[in-house]
C-alpha cells in the first residue's frame, strides 16, 4: 500500500470529524437549512434541479473540494442577489446575512483544514529570511537573499509567509540554493588564497570626474584638499541624474563603508539625507540623516556585504527638491566647491546673504571601502569545521558528522554520514584536495531537504507530539527565525527540553536574547500584512511629502511599537489604544508632533490632540489599504475584521458598480456618502453593515494616515465636506470618532486576545488553525487573561501548551 494511500483515510477522517461538528451547529439547523427550504428548494430539490444544482441533498460538511465549490457558487449567488430570482419573494437582509456569514466561515474552516492535515512527516521549508539567518549562524557569513540575484520572495497566505503548505520548491529555487550554498562556503572556508585586504578611497575628484582636469589648477592655488562635493536635494553625487560610480570589489565579503561629510540644514526643512545605493543589486548600503556644520564634518561607518565584481554605486541627497534634470537643480561641474563663502556669483546658490542654507545640502569629503574584513586566516569557520587532523577519510567522516548534526538541527544518522562521506571519497579520488573534497560534501548537506526544511514526524509511525529536537527547532524558528543554539540542542539531547520548567526558562532566555528582535519585526509584519504598505505608491501630486524614507519610518513605528510591548511586558490592550507611540523626527513631523529630534525611534507620550495611540491609528496600518489616490473605508474595515477581530469576510459579488463620479455642477460629496449606495441594496447591505463601520471609524485619516477634519474632494463644486467618523456596530453600540471606536474595541479585548492568539499560533506552527485547535486556543487565551494579557506571558503560556508541542 503506497504512502499516499495509507495517509488518505486519515485525511478523510480528520476532515469529516471536523465536518460532523460543523454540520451539527445550531446555526445550520435553526437558520441555514430553513432558509434554503423557504427560498431555494423550490427550484433545487428532488423534483427540479435548475443549473444542475440540488440543495436538499448537498452535504453540509465542506470536506470535499467539489462540495466546497458548490457552496462557493451558492455564496456568490447570494452575494450578487441573483438568487433567489427577482420574481420570487426576497429574503430579509438579516436572514441572508446569517447564511452568508455561515457559508463564509465554513469555507474558511474547510480550507484551513485542508492546509493543516497532519501527515506522518511534515515538511516546512525555511523562508528566505530564515535561510539567511541559518547560514549566518552556521557559517558566519551573509547571503543577501533579497538582492535581485538572490531568492524569490516568499508567497504569503493572509500575510503569513511561513505556511508550510504554501511554500513550494521549484527547479529554479534549487538552482538558487546551490548557488547560495557555494557562495557561502567559498566565503567561509579557506579553500582559495587569502583575499587581499584593500582600502579604496574616493575623493571628490573620483566622484565627479569632470573636476579631474582642474586638479593641477587647484594644486597651484593650494586648495586641493579643501575641495568638497556638494549634493543638492533630489540629486546625486556627480550631478548627472541616474548615473553611478563604478566600484571594483576584488573578493566577496564584508566591507567597511566609511563616509566623511557635513550636512547643512535649511531653516524649517528636513536635514539632508545621505543615501548610498548599489544599483545592480538594487540594495541600499547606507541611508542616514546628516546634520553637521560645514566646519565640523562627521564620519559615518557601516559594515556591508558585497559580492565580487563590478558594483555600481549611486550617492544621493534623498530629500525633496527640484526635478534633478533641471539646470537650476545642479551644481556647475566646471568649478569645485570649496566653501559657502567662496561661491562664485554665477554658481548654484546654496545659501542666502547671511550664508545660511536655503536648501538642505550635503558636503562630502571622502568615501572609503575597506575590506574584505577577514579577522583571521584560515577563517574562524574553517578552523571550527576542519580542526586538526590527519586529512583522511576518518577525519572527513568526523567533519561531516559534526556539520550535518548542526545543519540538520538533530544528530546525523549513520546512513546519512555514509552517503556524504562517500561523496568526499569520490571527489578525493578525482584529484581534488582534502579541503575541496570536504567542501563538496558540505555543499550537498546544505542542499539537502533536511537542511532546507524543518521536518517533523517519522515515516514509520504516526506520532502526535514533537521530539525534543523538533521542539528545539520549532521554538528557535518561532522566536529567532534561525537554528537552535547549542544550549537548546543540548537540552534536547538530554531529553529535558519538553519539561515545563525547562521550557519556560528557555522561552524567557530566548526572548532576552538580541535575536528575538527578528520575531518582534517578522511577526507584526506578517500579522498586520505590512508588506502591502506602499504596494500602490501614493500619487506624488496628492501626497508630495510621501517618500521611501517616510514609508520605512511608518513601518518601523509599528514594528518598534510591537517590540516595546514585548520587551516591557505590556498588555495586548496596548495594541488597541495607548497614550504613547514610537517616533523619530521624520515621522513625528509628519504627524505634527513637536519635540522629537533625530533619526532613532523612541517612546513618545501622546496628547489627545495628537489623535494617535495603539496600532490602528499608525500611518503604516492606515495606508496599507489605500490605492495610492484615496483612502478606502471598505478595505480598512475588511482588514480590521480579518487581522484584528479574526473574522473572515465574504468575497464581494462580481461586477460591483464603480463609485459614481460627481458632476462638476453638483456639490462635493464625501466618499462615505458615495458608499452609502451599498446600503440601499439589500444584498450588499448585509455585509457592508458589518464591514463599513470598522473602516468609517477612521475617516479622519487620509490615504497615507494624516489627520484631517475636512475631506479633499476633486469632483463637484463648493466646499469640501467635513469628515464624519461616527457609526454604529451590528450590536447597536455607537461611536462618534476614532477614540470612541477604540474604546469599544477595548470593551471587546477578550475577543481581540482570542484572535491575536490564533494569529500567533498560525505564525509559530506554520499552518492554519482548524476547528480541532479551538479548545487549545481558548485555554491559552483564558490562562493569559489572568496576567492582563501580557504579550510576553502569552508567548510563554502558548509555548508550554499542548498545542505548541504537538504536531
Amino acid at each position: 500500500m503506497s504512502r499516499m494511500n495509507r495517509l488518505f483515510p486519515l485525511r478523510i477522517l480528520i476532515l469529516f470529524a471536523w465536518a460532523a461538528q460543523a454540520s451539527e451547529t445550531p446555526v445550520y439547523e435553526k437558520t441555514v437549512k430553513p432558509f434554503f427550504q423557504e427560498h431555494c428548494f423550490k427550484c433545487h430539490d428532488e423534483r427540479k434541479q435548475k443549473g444542475d444544482l440540488r440543495l436538499d441533498t448537498l452535504p453540509a460538511d465542506f470536506a470535499g473540494a467539489k462540495t466546497s465549490e458548490h457552496w462557493a457558487d451558492i455564496l456568490d449567488q447570494l452575494n450578487s442577489g441573483e438568487m433567489p430570482p427577482k420574481k420570487e419573494p426576497r429574503p430579509k437582509a438579516q436572514e441572508a446575512a446569517v447564511v452568508v456569514d455561515w457559508i463564509t466561515a465554513q469555507l474558511a474552516e474547510a480550507e484551513s483544514a485542508r492546509l493543516s492535515v497532519a501527515e506522518r512527516v511534515s515538511f516546512h521549508k525555511l523562508t528566505r529570511d530564515e535561510y539567511v539567518n541559518t547560514i549566518r549562524d552556521l557559517l558566519g557569513v551573509t547571503y543577501d537573499a533579497r538582492d535581485t540575484t538572490g531568492m524569490s520572495e516568499d508567497p504569503d497566505w493572509l500575510g503569513f509567509e511561513r505556511i508550510g503548505s504554501v511554500l513550494s520548491l521549484a527547479p529554479s529555487h534549487v538552482e538558487k540554493y546551490i548557488a547560495a550554498a557555494e557562495s557561502a562556503l567559498d566565503e567561509a572556508l579557506a579553500v582559495h588564497p587569502q583575499p587581499k585586504h584593500q582600502l579604496i578611497h574616493w575623493s571628490p575628484y573620483e566622484m565627479r570626474p569632470k573636476w579631474g582636469g582642474l586638479r593641477k589648477f587647484y594644486e597651484e592655488l593650494g586648495i586641493t584638499n579643501k575641495v568638497r562635493l556638494s549634493i543638492v536635494p533630489n540629486n546625486n553625487a556627480d550631478g548627472n541624474p541616474g548615473s553611478s560610480t563604478k566600484l571594483e570589489i576584488p573578493a566577496t565579503g564584508d566591507y567597511i563603508l566609511r563616509v566623511k561629510l557635513s550636512g547643512l540644514r535649511a531653516s524649517g526643512e528636513r536635514p539632508p539625507r545621505l543615501d548610498i545605493h548599489e544599483t545592480t543589486l538594487d540594495r541600499t548600503l547606507l541611508t542616514r540623516d546628516v546634520d553637521a556644520p560645514e566646519d565640523q564634518p562627521v564620519t559615518l561607518e557601516t559594515r556591508v556585504h558585497l559580492p565580487a565584481g563590478h558594483r555600481l554605486i549611486r550617492i544621493t541627497n534623498d530629500v525633496p527638491g527640484p526635478e534633478p534634470t533641471a539646470r537650476l537643480s545642479r551644481d556647475h561641474n566646471s568649478v569645485a566647491f570649496v566653501g559657502v563663502k567662496t561661491r562664485l556669483p554665477w554658481q548654484l546658490k546654496l545659501t542666502g546673504d547671511d550664508y545660511q542654507p536655503i536648501c538642505s545640502f550635503l558636503l562630502i569629503d571622502s568615501v572609503e571601502w575597506e575590506g574584505p574584513m577577514v579577522e583571521s586566516w584560515p577563517t574562524s569557520a574553517h578552523q571550527r569545521i576542519f580542526g586538526e587532523g590527519s586529512k583522511d577519510t576518518a577525519q572527513a567522516r568526523d567533519i561531516v558528522t559534526r556539520f550535518a548534526t548542526r545543519a540538520f538541527r538533530r544528530p546525523a544518522r549513520s546512513d546519512e554520514v555514509d552517503r556524504y562521506t562517500q561523496l568526499f571519497d569520490e571527489e578525493l579520488k578525482g584529484g581534488k584536495t582534502f579541503e575541496a573534497s570536504v567542501r563538496t560534501a558540505l555543499l550537498a548537506i546544505l542542499c539537502s531537504k533536511d537542511f532546507l526544511y524543518l521536518i517533523e514526524g517519522r515515516p514509520d509511525t504516526m506520532t502526535t507530539r514533537l521530539t525534543d529536537f523538533e521542539l528545539a527547532s520549532r521554538l528557535s524558528y518561532f522566536l529567532w527565525s534561525t537554528r537552535p543554539d547549542d544550549q537548546l540542542l543540548a537540552l534536547a539531547a538530554e531529553g529535558k527540553l519538553h519539561e515545563p520548567t525547562t521550557l519556560r526558562s528557555e522561552v524567557h532566555r530566548l526572548l532576552q536574547d538580541p535575536r528575538a528582535a527578528t520575531f518582534a519585526e517578522a511577526f507584526p509584519r506578517q500579522w498586520l500584512q505590512l508588506r502591502r504598505v506602499g504596494m500602490f505608491a501614493p500619487d506624488k501630486t496628492l501626497y508630495p511629502d510621501y517618500d521611501s524614507n517616510l514609508q520605512d519610518c511608518m513601518i518601523r513605528e509599528t514594528t518598534s511599537y510591537f517590540g516595546e510591548v514585548l520587551t516591557h511586558h505590556l498588555s495586548l490592550r496596548e495594541f488597541l489604544d495607548s497614550d504613547w507611540t514610537m517616533l523619530n523626527e521624520r515621522l513625528a513631523g509628519f504627524y505634527g508632533i513637536a519635540g522629537v529630534s533625530g533619526e532613532a525611534f523612541r517612546r513618545v507620550a501622546l496628547k489627545p490632540e495628537d489623535h494617535r495611540g495603539g496600532l490602528l491609528t499608525q500611518a503604516a496600518v492606515l495606508s496599507l489599504t489605500s490605492d495610492g489616490m484615496r483612502h478606502r473605508p471598505v478595505h480598512r474595515g475588511k482588514w480590521l475584521a480579518e487581522s484584528i477581530l479574526g473574522k473572515p469576510v465574504p468575497p464581494p459579488p462580481a461586477n460591483v458598480p464603480a463609485i459614481k463620479t460627481v458632476q462638476a455642477t453638483q456639490p462635493k460629496t464625501s466618499l462615505r456618502e458615495k458608499l452609502a449606495a451599498h446600503l440601499e441594496d439589500a444584498n450588499c447591505a448585509a455585509c457592508h453593515r458589518k464591514i463599513d463601520p470598522l473602516g468609517i471609524a477612521f475617516e479622519n485619516y487620509d490615504a497615507i494616515g494624516r489627520w484631517r477634519v475636512v475631506e479633499a474632494v476633486a469632483d463637484g463644486s463648493g466646499a469640501n465636506p467635513r469628515v464624519d467618523a461616527s457609526g454604529e456596530l451590528p450590536d447597536g453600540r455607537t461611536f462618534g470618532n476614532p477614540g470612541e471606536f477604540k474604546h469599544l474595541l477595548l470593551e471587546d479585548s477578550d475577543k481581540f486576545a482570542a484572535a491575536f492568539t490564533e494569529k500567533l499560533a498560525t505564525f509559530a506552527l506554520r499552518r492554519m488553525m482548524t476547528y480541532a485547535d479551538r479548545a487549545d486556543l481558548q485555554r491559552i487565551t483564558a490562562q493569559s487573561k489572568a496576567d492582563g494579557y501580557q504579550l510576553a506571558g502569552l508567548i510563554e503560556t502558548f509555548v508550554t501548551s499542548d498545542l505548541f508541542q504537538k504536531r
